[in-house]
């Protein structure tokens, strides 16, 4: 999944002013009349919602607007440039070279100017005084002013995509995240009985009666995520927006009470704002281990006061009871 990418955008420059000069009585060089050039086109960025990943600027990183027209004669002015929308999925950070945030794309309807079109350059028309000034001076013969087109503004940007969705499923490798996406859900991400079988985000949508709760399938987080072990740490900042995280731990696990303090202590170091986030913590694969072993994990969380959802995603237990819970956490 191309959720970051590094580009250059550019503004166009302004068109130049015209020197042209029409005849008249009286006027041996005649009569000033060239037109304005036309302003640069500007750049924005804009959401799109046919695209869900930065994948377009993956290998075309610079962007230019075009140049305005040149102004003509018979004071005709030039065409502004058309503007240059870039398009990105909704959820994009926008951020300047150094990393500080610029603008969050939320909205469907938000449009962002990242760079200014330069300004249109005066014809000779609008040079009279110059040329006035000039003669009196004593410059004699056909005098020839006219300005220029400012160059365009341009700038170093960064994209960063943090996926909208409601649920953010975390845990450890081989929680059963993606087994119970794709239960919840239409999704179907690959389904392995290896670490890291999930290298993307996955989005499911979980439809009840007239509801819809978007769910995202997180890469598995292991210890040191937060520093940049494995996988988790390219895809936490999906999880900051979130709702909701439901929070898989394995009742496979030599240690789940600790899976569960590992895992949130990644979170929490990563980002502070994950600590108002609520968690639903469900305890995984019942079919492999039996209820026996299930009751005696529940009760070690119970005595923390955590409440669990012990689940089979395979097996389709307990799901409808963690159905009717995130409804009700989203009515």
């Amino acid at each position: 999944m191309i959720d970051y990418a590094k580009i250059f955008v550019k503004a166009g420059d302004g068109g130049d002013g015209h020197v042209s000069f029409m005849r008249a009585k009286g006027k041996p060089f005649g009569v000033a009349e060239g037109g304005d050039g036309g302003s640069g086109g500007d750049v924005y960025i804009v959401p799109s919602k046919d695209l869900n990943t930065l994948a377009p600027y993956r290998f075309k990183k610079d962007f230019e607007a075009v140049k305005g027209e040149n102004g003509g004669r018979n004071n005709r002015t030039g065409a502004k440039a058309p503007d240059l929308l870039l398009e990105v999925p909704l959820g994009t950070l926008i951020k300047d070279e150094n990393g500080a945030l610029i603008f969050d794309l939320t909205d469907p309807a938000d449009k962002v100017l990242l760079a200014k079109g330069g300004q249109a350059g005066r014809g000779n028309i609008h040079l009279r005084h110059v040329i006035k000034e000039r003669w009196a001076a004593g410059e004699r013969g056909l005098i020839k002013v006219f300005e220029k087109g400012k160059e365009g503004e341009s700038a170093g940007l960064i994209l960063e995509l943090k996926i909208l969705a409601d649920v953010g499923l975390v845990g450890y490798p081989n929680a059963g995240k993606s087994t119970l996406i794709s239960k919840l859900t239409a999704a179907r991400p690959k389904v392995a009985d290896y670490p890291f079988t999930t290298l993307e985000p996955n989005l499911g949508v979980l439809h009840f009666k007239t509801k819809e709760v978007v769910i995202a399938d997180i890469p598995g987080l292991i210890e040191g995520a937060s520093a940049g072990r494995g996988l988790g740490e390219l895809f936490l900042r999906h999880i900051e927006r979130t709702s909701l995280i439901l929070h898989l731990i394995s009742l496979e696990s030599l240690s789940p009470l600790e899976d569960y303090k590992i895992i949130n202590n990644e979170l929490l170091t990563y980002s502070r704002r994950l600590k108002e986030i609520s968690q639903i913590v469900c305890l995984t694969k019942l079919d492999l281990v039996g209820s026996e072993k299930a009751a005696e994990v529940e009760k070690l969380f119970k005595k923390k006061k955590i409440k669990t959802f012990v689940i089979s995603a395979v097996g389709g237990v307990g799901l409808e009871e963690l159905k009717k819970e995130l409804f009700k956490r989203f009515k």
